[in-house]
């Protein structure tokens, strides 16, 4: 039971003592006063209650605080009522040495749990196509399920990160086709995935003009079917540049997985899958030969599963993988981290997976996010206008080396640029994951970078301030005691109090930004304590000492954050 949990519990007992509260729903009237003046802790109880026994809400509230009885040992050292409400008043030294004490104990565990153990779940994210470079959009895919994987990991769950590579389709068709024309046997002398990507463009420029390229297109996905022996060896030399290209980018995105799945690899098994839907009388036959999946009595629309010309759709493949996936890897649950604009084409993806009889289908879940905007307006593959995710990284990373360069003058080179690189990282990372995964952003990178404000580099900073700190500091005493909390010492130890909980509602909801919010707050109130309270100087060395052991204990949990969201900690910045 995390300690916030099991204060809210205190508090809900010492209220149930009372016979009149017995049958009232206590815990969800329980909140967190805006004024510390008014006690930590807080109950409305009396507002609702005043209507059931016809007595004002502060009358009542008096009459409940002079029944009450604090147990002995408890955690609360008074009880008040103000205006209606009860207010707890906790013994927030006693709190402080329990809460520090975990931390310094647990160090990077602190916050983690069983929530998932014997638990195995997959998430599946990122998911390129293989004729194109990655763009921002693959980076907040990226992002979040990276972040997911990490914080269930953290939770006790056996996560298995999965990458599902669209490296078959018309949309590849499309980019052999560009090659065939206008590659002449060319070798990549640039960024092998940007050199795949630039015949995808090409063919969008040309076919304007030339709309016969389209059944061109057609053509090579049919010859790449029937193992066409010229265009598989060309798709697979394509694939491999896009694929090494990826391999540099995941790396210097600091993202790893464990299994790799393609869509080529599932065309056959999904072909004979559409067969047995067509069979059961899940789907029909139209007159030119597609197959559909009848949806409509199940309120969703028709779904096509394979094509007139016998050649298969993402459906296809998403039948056979979703299959896989619980059949080979013994999974409980399967994430699939996916725009939002496949949110009815999923739908219809689970839905028949539960037609064929395959009861794990309950247990695939759609984590639907946002499009990345920007303040020039929307992006395009097609027409070359998205913004590339190796080109974003430079542009961070160039705008990082500016300020770090600025402030560290005297540095050398080779930090300036391995701190450029891991700020720019951080800025990106955290822009994308701070808001909630189904909402839209606007992508500023002028504005990400910066480091004041709600900011990876913000965080980042208060995190290698409470280093820098404790290195100025040098060998002190471990003090957990202090008998005289300043306002800011408590905020904070509360604020620390907290984070198992969020960790374990992040893990719940399968939502990262629950982080972002928590370590933007935690690294705010920590700068206030910092200008507001001295450490290195305070008098007397116990609290001086105690003051060292709070910064020590927001470093570790500000360190286990940033671990969650996948972005580095630095020494210095």
């Amino acid at each position: 039971m995390t300690l916030s949990k099991r204060l809210v519990k205190e508090v809900v007992k010492v209220l149930n003592s009372l016979k009149i509260l017995k049958h009232e729903n206590i815990e969800k009237t329980i909140e967190i006063p805006p004024n510390p003046e008014l006690g930590d802790l807080a109950s409305n109880i009396c507002f609702s209650l005043s209507k059931k026994i016809k007595k004002a809400p502060k009358e009542l509230a008096d009459e409940i605080v002079s029944k009450i009885k604090i147990p002995k040992g408890s955690f609360i050292k008074k009880i008040e009522s103000k205006g209606g409400y009860i207010n707890f008043f906790l013994d927030n030294s006693r709190i402080a040495k329990l809460i520090l004490k975990k931390i310094l104990e647990k160090e990077e565990r602190y916050g983690s749990s069983n929530l998932g153990r014997h638990r195995r779940v997959m998430v599946e994210f990122s998911q390129p196509n293989t004729n194109k470079p990655m763009h921002i959009g693959h980076a907040r895919n990226t992002a979040l399920g990276d972040s997911l994987s990490r914080i269930l990991s953290f939770s006790g769950y056996d996560v298995i990160k999965a990458n599902y590579f669209g490296d078959i389709g018309l949309h590849v068709a499309k980019s052999i086709l560009g090659y065939l024309k206008w590659g002449r046997n060319l070798k990549p002398k640039k960024k092998p995935d940007h050199f795949v990507g630039d015949f995808y463009t090409k063919y969008y420029e040309e076919v304007k003009n030339n709309p016969e390229l389209e059944e061109e297109a057609r053509e090579i996905l049919r010859r790449w079917e029937k193992n066409d022996k010229r265009i598989l060896a060309l798709w697979k030399k394509m694939r491999k540049w896009c694929l090494e290209g990826f391999k540099e980018t995941y790396k210097r995105f600091g993202v790893s997985f464990d299994v790799y799945f393609f869509e080529s690899q599932f065309e056959k098994i999904g072909k004979e899958i559409a067969k047995k839907v067509l069979e059961k009388g899940i789907a029909f036959k139209t007159d030119d030969g597609a197959v559909v999946a009848d949806l409509e009595k199940h309120g969703l629309p028709s779904c096509v599963i394979l094509r007139s010309d016998g050649t298969s759709l993402y459906s296809t493949k998403d039948l056979a993988l979703g299959i896989e996936k619980f059949e080979k890897y013994g999974i409980e649950k399967s994430i699939y981290v996916v725009g939002s604009e496949q949110k009815l084409y999923l739908k219809q993806i689970f839905k028949i997976l539960e037609l064929l009889g395959y009861k794990k289908a309950k247990d695939c879940y759609h984590l639907a996010y946002g499009l990345v905007m920007l303040p020039e307006g929307k992006m395009s593959s097609r027409k070359g206008t998205a913004v590339l995710l190796d080109n974003l990284l430079d542009e961070l990373k160039e705008l990082a080396y500016g300020i770090v360069s600025k402030n560290n003058p005297k540095m050398s080179e080779k930090e300036k640029n391995m701190i450029a690189e891991s700020v720019g990282l951080a800025a990106l990372k955290y822009a994308l994951l701070k808001v909630s995964p189904e909402k839209n952003i606007l992508f500023d990178k002028k504005e990400v970078i910066q480091f004041e404000g709600n900011t990876g580099p913000y965080l980042q900073y208060a995190h290698t301030r409470c280093s820098s700190i404790l290195r100025k500091a040098g060998k002190h005493s471990v003090n957990l005691e202090n008998d005289n909390l300043t306002e800011e010492e408590n905020k904070l130890l509360m604020k620390l109090a907290e984070f198992p909980q969020t960790v374990e509602l992040a893990t719940k909801d399968l939502r990262p930004h629950y982080i972002c919010s928590y370590a933007y707050d935690l690294a705010t109130l920590f700068n206030e304590f910092y200008h507001k309270c001295p450490v290195i100087k305070a008098e007397p060395e116990s609290l001086r000492d105690f003051r060292l052991t709070l910064v020590k204990a927001v470093e570790i949990v500000l360190k286990i954050s940033l671990n969650l969201l996948g972005i580095k900690t630095l020494e210095r910045m």
